[in-house]
């Protein structure tokens, strides 16, 4: 069982596919050869058996291809599996079997509007959307768009401090949790044994003896080496309520997609941790994988906490096997926003906000492309990984054609070689357009943000790729007129420092060396 759970076993099943294809083919022409024949009729019989073989595969190919056609997945991903059901007909059509891309199903569908939508809705205050329309009227489109699209309304009566650094974070996590009373919600894609988890986990426990709700949602692919098979069932042992999002199935279902990316702690209501960063020790730099990894963290304190106390109630919902009447009234911040003295004094405008593959809408790539379709003066952005489609490398790149300062981090030590080389392929056209890239040299940047004119910026899950685009659930940020976002914009300038700042010269010495290569990597991409 052990050996199904590692990360590396769908791509053990890939490569048997891709086997098997070659055996399967060298087969037929090995069977082809035995049956040459100077008779003419027997050399006829094999010629339209071997023509009938070829007919069917054909067929099956363009029915699949018609199915992939009529999906509601993005166009891109569409292309990639008409191409490889084409190119390789029994591997590609095993894999698009095992492994696409199911998310809009009607059993999906049908739980997003029975269990989701009815908790996940908080609804922005008349007040608050009238101050924002007053102060703010070009950003009012897009938070409208976010209430509808992700239920979750804009607040007021919040406040925002941003972590530059996850190891920042870290014990300003450990004293909120110590302070929960009444309930501690977290949703994670990653949780590792280690310094951090181990730190958490010792409190979840001790809060859970004195009776404070504790769950825990993290995802089964995501956690697949960091914790033992099992993990759960141990943490319920200890009085922690624990579910696995979309467990793993090996010997059944192979697919990776539709994992869930959030990250959430949500405490009592009116404190919430959320940003880029897992529940693993590199993280905080307890552990050096590559290099020194620069994430980001950001505490919440008021009114928009619900927005992601929802999120979570909602997804809990959904995937628990026992349906409970949730009284989400119950959980809100005003029963328990006294103890810690009221709300905050308003500190600009928070809208927290979920993207879900279920719903037929890119949340998060609509966040973006409107943060630079707003930009006047200057556009920073970091991601971890630049797989883009080519709607948002246009609204890059319309940003700096229209004098916006634009400017892209990326890590300069991948995680993943592969997807690294990628991403790199992507810097030429921006470059060309004026964008000013930059790797972050002593290490690996895992933060995701979009800030813009000191007014407004985006700190979530969401990576520039396609499966965080659009296979996975997500989380996002979206604050206007927060002091935060002058504290974002200060630590991606610090950042640069650090960096090596990329010239189209050195890209277009690097393109000659891997055109080709690229070329290839970049027929993966929306598969990646």
């Amino acid at each position: 069982m052990k050996l199904f759970r590692r990360a590396y076993f769908p791509k053990i099943i890939i490569g048997l596919g891709l086997l098997i294809q070659f055996l399967a083919i060298f087969a037929l022409v090995l069977w082809a050869s035995t049956k040459i024949s100077t008779d003419p009729k027997v050399l006829t019989q094999n010629v339209r058996l071997i023509i009938l073989i070829v007919l069917v595969i054909f067929v099956v190919d363009c029915v699949l291809s018609l199915i992939i056609l009529n999906s509601e997945s993005a166009d891109v991903y569409k292309i990639t599996w008409i191409f490889f059901v084409f190119a390789l007909p029994v591997l590609g059509t095993l894999l698009y079997l095992l492994i696409a891309n199911k998310a809009t199903s009607k059993r999906n569908r049908k739980k997003v509007q029975k269990y989701i939508h009815p908790i996940q809705n908080v609804p922005s205050l008349p007040e608050t959307k009238q101050a924002l329309d007053q102060r703010f009227p070009y950003f009012t489109g897009l938070t409208s768009y976010l209430e509808s699209s992700s239920r979750g309304g804009v607040h007021q009566q919040t406040s925002v401090h941003y972590y530059g650094l996850v190891d920042d974070a870290f014990q300003p996590i450990l004293e909120e949790l110590k302070k929960a009373k009444h309930y501690i919600f977290m949703e994670f894609f990653i949780v590792g044994e280690g310094k951090f988890f181990g730190s958490i986990v010792e409190i979840l426990k001790e809060k859970a003896s004195q009776g404070v709700d504790v769950r825990l949602i993290y995802d089964d692919v995501g956690s697949l080496s960091s914790i033992p098979y099992g993990y759960d069932e141990k943490l319920r042992k200890e009085g922690i309520k624990c579910m696995i999002y979309n467990r793993f199935r090996p010997l059944m279902d192979i697919r990776m997609n539709n994992r869930d990316h959030r990250k959430i702690m949500v405490i009592d209501g009116h404190t919430c941790f959320t940003g880029g960063f897992n529940i693993a020790d590199e993280y905080i730099n307890a552990e050096e994988r590559f290099g020194h990894w620069k994430d980001n963290a950001i505490l919440i304190k008021g009114r928009a906490v619900e927005n992601f106390t929802t999120m979570f109630l909602a997804l809990w919902n959904a995937i628990s096997p026992n349906k409970e009447e949730i009284d989400k009234s119950y959980y809100a911040s005003e029963h328990f926003i006294d103890e810690i003295g009221g709300y905050p004094e308003t500190d600009g405008f928070v809208q927290p906000y979920t993207d879900l593959p279920f719903d037929g809408q890119a949340v998060g790539e609509r966040v973006y492309i409107n943060i630079c379709n707003l930009a006047k003066k200057y556009l920073y952005i970091a991601t971890p990984y630049l797989i883009i489609d080519q709607e948002m490398a246009n609204a890059i790149m319309y940003a700096a054609h229209h004098g916006v300062e634009v400017r892209l981090l990326t890590p300069h030590i991948p995680d993943k070689a592969t997807v690294f080389q990628i991403t790199r392929s992507f810097y030429g056209p921006l470059l060309k357009a004026g964008v000013k890239v930059y790797e972050y040299t002593p290490g690996f940047v895992h933060e995701k943000v979009f800030i813009a004119d000191d007014e407004i910026a985006t700190c979530g899950t969401i990576n520039l790729d396609y499966r965080s685009l659009y296979l996975h659930l997500e989380c996002g940020t979206l604050m206007m007129g927060c002091s935060a976002v002058e504290e974002m914009r200060k630590d991606y300038l610090q950042t640069l420092d650090l960096c090596h700042q990329v010239q189209l010269e050195e890209w277009e010495h690097w393109a000659k060396r891997n055109k080709t290569y690229w070329g290839s990597l970049r027929l993966f991409a929306p598969l990646l």
